[in-house]
């Protein structure tokens, strides 16, 4: 992405949501895998179950970004930076209320 920004050509939607989706479902993947132990035996269902949820959540967000880019396209650059900085304190508020809900559930 950064080499297609810095060379001046347009970052496709379709580009960015794969590269979204394919990193989330790795990371769901990877945390599935971290949660078993090395010498599980898992059911196909359990796997099935987990992949397709992990794809519900790439829709939705994926659906989600594409309604909120195509609003914050309505008013010019000024509401693109609207929309990045709102984005980034709902990101920084809601790491600190799991913050918060952890260190409360010890």
């Amino acid at each position: 992405m950064l080499s297609t920004a810095e060379s001046g050509e347009r970052i496709e939607l379709w580009r960015l949501l794969g590269l979204a989706a394919f990193l989330y479902l790795a990371h769901s993947l990877a945390a599935l895998a971290a949660a078993l132990p090395y010498d599980a035996v898992v059911a196909p269902e359990v796997l099935f179950r987990w992949i397709a949820r992990a794809l519900a959540v790439v829709l939705a967000a994926a659906a989600l970004g594409v309604v909120l880019v195509a609003v914050a396209g309505l008013g010019g650059g000024r509401t693109l930076l609207a929309a990045a900085l709102g984005g980034l304190v709902v990101a920084v508020g809601l790491a600190g209320l799991l913050g918060w809900l952890a260190r409360r559930r010890v």
